[in-house]
Formats: C-alpha cells, structure tokens, sequence
C-alpha cells in the first residue's frame, strides 16, 4: 500500500514547509496550495517523490498530481499544516487577475465536488428507475431520494458559503447567516409570487432603497460575491471594535451591513450576471452550433492541464439553474475524458512495453470513470501523439454531443461513463442514447488513431533499464565525460539560467561555442531527443546520465538552426558526429548559444570534477571525471 503519510511530508517539506503554506485544498486529483513565496517549491524534487504524478504552477496555485489517491495524501497534508493554511498569502509578487479570478474559483467549487457527484448520479438512476418502472414517481422511497438529489443544487448557497469562507479566510457561521437569510422561505415565496405577478411591490429600505426579489436557490455568484465583502467588512469592524465588545458586537454590526448590500446590490447583480452568461453561453452555442463544441472539445484537456476549466464551473451551474438542464460543458468534457480512455487503451494495445501497458490499462479505467489525469499526465502526454489524437477524438465526439443537443439533468459528478445516467430523462428516452453514442465515438476515435497511426514509442526504456541494473559502480571508480563540442569553458554556476546554474539539473559545466559541430561525449544511448533538437540525453554504458543543452531558451527556436544525425534509442560511440548547429543564427536570434553539458543523475556518485574550470577545450577532450 501507498505510503501517503511519507508522500504528504515530502511535498509539504519540498513546497516550503507550514510557514510558506497559505492554504491547501484538493480536488479530484490535484493538491492545491496558496503560498507565501512561490519560489521556494523544488519542482524537480517533488516529481520524484514516490505518489506524485507532476507539479505545475497555475497562475500563483501551486499544484501536485496526486491522482486517485488525491484525498488519503490530503488528510495527511492537512494533518501536517494542523488546517488548511496559516494566514493570508503575503508574496511579493503581484496577483494577476486572471490568475486571482482562476484560483478563487478552483478553491471555492473543488471541496463541494463530492456533494455534487453523489447527488448528481443519484439524479440520474432516479430517472432511470422510473423510466425502467422501478420506482413510481408517486411512492415515498422516490419522494426521499429525488430531494436527496436535489438537494445540493437547490440549497448551493449554504454549501458555497462554507467553502468561500475557507477559501477568503472568513467566518464560515456568518457566512451561513448571509446564505440563511437569502434562503429565508420568505425571501424565496415572494420571489415566486413577483416571477408570476409582476405587478408585486418590491419590499423596501427606509422605504427609499427597493429590494428585488430574487430567487436565490440553485445560485452560485450572488453568495460568492457577499462573502468576499463579508470578509472585508468583519475585518474592518473587528480593527477598532473594543475588544471586550468583540464577540458580541462584531458579528452583529458586520451582517446588519452586508445584508442589506447583499440583497439590493450584489445577489441580485450576481443572479443576473450568472443568468446572462448562461444565455450568452446557450446563444453562442445556438448560433455556431457543433462547431462551438468541437472547439471547446479540442481545447478542454489542455484546460484541464492548467487547471483553469474550474472557471466554466460557473457557467454550468447557470445553465442548469436557468434551463433545468445542461447541455454544454458536461457533455463535452464527458467526451473529452472518454477520449483520454480511448488514447489510453490504445497505448495498452500497441506498446511493447509491459510496464507501459499496465500502467495504461489502470489509468485508461480511472479515465472512463471521469478521473483523466493519471492517462493524460502518466501515458498519453508522455508519448505525445496519444494526446494529440485525445484532442482529435473529443473534438469530434463533442461536436456530436452539441449537434445532438445531448442534456445533463443531474446535478454534477465526474464527467464519464458514470455519470451517464444523469443524461436520462423520462420525457426523452434518446437522450441518454445519444449521448452512449457521443462517448462511443469518443473512445474508438482516439483508440483506432492511436493503434493505426502509432506513437514514437521510448524505444530507449528498456535499455536504459539494462543499463541501469548494470549500474555497479563502487566508490573511486573513475569515468570520463569528452567534450561534445570545441570553445571557451564557463563555470555552470555563472550561467544566466538558474535550473542549470543552481545544479537542479546536475553538475557540470558550460562551453560557449566556437562552431557548431556536436560529437558524443559518452557512449550510450540517446535517451532525449526533443522535436525541437535543442537538448540531447545519453545514457551511458557505464550508468553515467548526461545531458548536452545547448542555449538558453532555444527551445522557442522550434528546431531551427539544429540538425541532428541521430534518433532516439539509438546506440552511439564516444567521438560519433551526433548532429550540428547554427551557433551564429542562434546569436542572431537574440540568444545565446551557450551549452551546458551536465550529468543528470549526480545524486548516484560521489563526486563530480570538471577537468579544468576556464581556458579553451576541444571536441574529444577530457571534461568531467565522475567518481
């Protein structure tokens, strides 16, 4: 079993302990952190830490790829912290709207996803039940479990005002207060009445200010919107009340000001914002029809990668609250993680790799059930191809699911096989058969891409392997690193690119080029050889790990001025032509050329010496001694 406790300590130690830990939440399969000095996470040294699958930043959130494990590591993490953070973030850097507005959602909406899926697919066996004749609509077992399934949708105030308390570090007891009273049945009985009869009189402020009535269940932004002044406001009565008077007064003189501005200001704009989006939405899809949903589909899986399809999380919910149902974000997203499978499995198939194809079978199941990111991030980004046929598949499947006009009626849940079900509806019996079809479409797609066209498999893997088991090296056995290129020696810890420059890659050194011929500096096996030919690893025979960079962010370059002789996977000598560069395009260019040539598992010797540290050298001459 999976040590989560030890994974938790090592990520949480690595992302800069408590101290630097602001706030921690997860969602279905990512660790996401607030921090107060987002440069001190080791990125590196978290992605080798046995259960995590990536680290990324979000705009200013840290995330770790956890995957299905996502909440046993978390419980572990929030014993760690003792919470879920340690105060207000207080990083140096600026926030960036869009990058406040994304993690704001992400943290507001992911703690309430559990709630959502288990109603949501109660939903839709529901409806299955009574379309089988299971449950009659009339008997109380069905009576029960339909206000269960609704339940979350209906009361989503309560539930969002708890989780944007936690998220602006609020009250979360005066932020129920604020959801109460616009919940309040009298509240929410007039709001009817004046939607039937407009000619109702709103009810007034000192008879001066009218206070709209506004049905506020199935709602998501007016509560949001009142918490966050909810927030400021109890800050600011809280900095001169007397603090003898505090436990009294405060809470009492904060909601006597928010709700009245809630309720005549920021819930009805809220509600009419989140309704209006939701029909700018509906028409946008209307007027470009399939079209809109090939482009979303093609585009969701890399939102997903950054974390920012929490952000059509609000429009969803508007549609499902304006239109009872929602037929745009569920079913494309429902097809594109389908397509992830579909990649997945079609890996598992054509690899010749048993480890490959383990782990591209389990994660291709975690992908049918709605959860993409051990497919995404552990098999199908990986070999490149698989994702980009995923992105072809959900892009089809998700123009058919807009074309059929394919309409989820359940209340949330993860977008997959299971949540199937919440495409059934009594009145439309093809609904839910059309949408199997979407999905259908979206798994064999991608799954025949992927066996016919075929990926560049890492041909390398087993001989790295090979090479690795062969790895005895006992203390004082010296080995040797050539030159792969002739020019002028520089210290690694003056180049101007901190990952090297720090040694996070390994140790090294650098060479500023004077032509443009690369040799192999090792023998082994070419390991790393991106498209864009900026960067060569070589595996050597005697377990020694090199990597030949050459410049510093020519990788924007796209593989011009780079002409490289040898593939991956291929067996090399030591003095072998490996390929050439432009050093005076790349110049040209605005970069510079300079290349750094490391040893990428450093952490397996004991020591690692350059020859010499400044002067001229030559292709073929001696450059590193590993011990």
């Amino acid at each position: 079993m999976a040590n989560y406790k030890e994974t938790a300590k090592e990520v949480v130690k690595l992302t800069g302990g408590k101290g630097n830990i602001t706030n921690a939440w997860h969602c279905v399969t990512r660790l996401r952190f607030n921090l107060k000095d987002k440069n001190i996470p080791d990125l590196e040294k978290i992605k080798k830490v046995p259960g995590v699958m990536g680290a990324q930043f979000s705009g200013d959130q840290f995330q770790v790829i956890i995957g299905n494990t996502v909440v046993d590591v978390f419980e572990e993490v929030e014993e760690l912290l003792g919470g879920t953070g340690t105060g207000e973030a207080s990083s140096n850097e600026k926030e960036g709207i869009i990058s406040k507005l994304m993690d704001g959602i992400s943290g507001v909406f992911t703690p309430i996803i559990p709630a959502l899926a288990g109603t949501g697919l109660l939903k839709g066996f529901l409806a299955l039940a009574v379309l089988t004749g299971i449950l009659d609509t009339t008997s109380g077992l069905y009576q029960i479990l339909n206000n269960l399934s609704d339940s979350v949708f209906y009361f989503m105030p309560f539930f969002l005002a708890v989780s944007s308390a936690r998220k602006f570090k609020t009250s979360e007891y005066l932020a129920l207060a604020v959801a109460g009273t616009m919940m309040y049945p009298t509240f929410l009985d007039i709001a009817k009445t004046a939607f039937m009869d407009p000619s109702v009189v709103n009810m007034t402020i000192f008879e001066v200010i009218p206070i709209p009535y506004v049905n506020y269940s199935n709602s998501v932004i007016p509560i949001i919107f009142s918490v966050i002044l909810l927030k400021h406001v109890h800050k600011w009565v809280r900095s001169w009340m007397p603090k003898s008077l505090s436990l009294m007064f405060t809470p009492m003189i904060t909601l006597v000001i928010v709700i009245p501005v809630a309720l005549t200001v920021l819930g009805p704009i809220g509600s009419y914002a989140g309704e209006y989006v939701g029909k700018g939405m509906t028409w946008l899809f209307d007027t470009i029809g399939p079209l809109g949903g090939v482009v979303l589909g093609a585009t969701f899986p890399l939102l997903v990668m950054t974390g920012m399809h929490y952000s059509l999380v609000p429009i969803a919910f508007s549609n499902r609250a304006v239109l009872g149902y929602e037929n745009m974000i569920g079913p494309v997203n429902g097809c594109t993680n389908i397509a992830q499978a579909g990649a997945a499995f079609g890996v598992a198939v054509r690899t010749k790799n048993k480890e490959m194809r383990q782990v591209a079978i389990s994660s291709g199941i975690s992908a049918l059930l709605g959860i993409t990111e051990p497919a995404m991030y552990g098999v199908n980004v990986k070999l490149k191809r698989p994702f980009y046929y995923s992105l072809a598949g959900g892009a089809i499947a998700a123009g058919a699911a807009i074309f059929f006009n394919c309409r989820s009626f359940g209340g949330g849940g993860m977008p997959g096989l299971m949540s199937l079900p919440a495409y059934v509806h009594v009145e439309d019996s093809m609904n839910v058969v059309w949408m199997a079809v979407c999905l259908a479409i979206a798994f064999f797609s991608t799954f025949i891409l992927t066996i016919t066209l075929g990926f560049q498999e890492d041909a390398a893997e087993e001989v790295i392997a090979e090479a690795a088991e062969k790895k005895a090296i006992k203390n004082g056995t010296k080995h040797r690193v050539f030159a792969p290129i002739s020019g002028k020696l520089q210290l690694l810890s003056s180049v101007n690119d901190n990952t090297f420059a720090s040694e996070l890659v390994g140790k090294g050194i650098a060479i500023q080029p004077d032509n443009g011929e690369v040799v192999a500096p090792i023998s082994g096996v070419v390991s790393v050889l991106p498209d864009t030919q900026h960067a060569i690893g070589i595996v050597g025979d005697d377990g020694v790990e090199i990597l030949v960079h050459i410049g510093i962010d020519t990788v924007k370059l796209n593989g011009e001025h780079f002409d490289f002789k040898v593939n991956k996977g291929d067996h090399i000598e030591k003095g072998q032509l490996l390929g050439t560069f432009d050093f005076e395009g790349i110049i040209a260019a605005g970069l510079d050329p300079i290349t750094m040539v490391v040893v990428t598992n450093s952490s397996d010797f004991v020591e690692i010496m350059n020859a010499n540290d400044e002067g001229i050298i030559f292709k073929e001459e001696e450059l590193l001694i590993v011990l």
